[in-house]
């Protein structure tokens, strides 16, 4: 009796820590490009190697063009898939790799199309679209929590002030189960 207790509280424990992480959320804060910004991230894993995520970003930046500094930001939603292309034992450390699709708003100058009496601006708030290409390092720290390096590349097509736009920063991640 006492081996068949003791069987199943290994069966148990092996699934337990044998179960994979489901979904996630992330926060993360960095430098957007010359200014700064953040991200909010919601991923589901399709498999043990991949993983789909929709992002917020938002970016707030200055354009300067000659003597005049002229403050710009984005709010983009992305789509992207991610594939591991290595990860540790246990999957403690991961280092993924992705890309997608993005669309978002473009605000200029706080919709202000006049900078000043003298100075108009060439660009305007807009509609923006494009895409992005990824990599991040998940680094767990617990249970359901992990540090994540992340850096982004961001193209949009139509922006007038910011066509790339590279974000890199650090965030938590938060694990659900199934």
């Amino acid at each position: 009796m006492k081996y068949f207790l003791l069987l199943i509280v290994l069966l148990v424990s092996n699934f337990i820590h044998a179960q994979a992480f489901s979904n996630s959320v992330m926060g993360a804060a960095g430098k957007f490009g010359d200014g700064y910004g953040g991200e909010m991230t919601f991923n589901t894993n399709l498999d043990e190697y991949s993983f789909t995520q929709i992002a917020l970003d938002v970016s707030l930046s200055n354009y300067t063009s000659g003597e005049v500094t002229i403050p710009y930001s984005s709010y983009t939603v992305s789509y992207s898939y991610f594939t591991t292309l290595y990860a540790t034992a246990r999957r403690y450390k991961v280092l993924s790799i992705g890309a997608g699709l993005l669309a978002g708003y473009e605000l200029v100058n706080g919709g202000n199309e006049a900078f000043s009496n003298i100075v108009f601006l060439d660009g305007q708030s807009k509609l923006i679209y494009g895409g992005t290409i990824g990599a991040e390092i998940d680094v767990i720290i617990s249970n359901r929590l992990s540090i994540v390096a992340k850096t982004s590349q961001f193209y949009h097509m139509n922006s007038d002030f910011g066509q790339f736009t590279n974000f890199s920063g650090l965030g938590l991640r938060y694990y659900f189960f199934r």
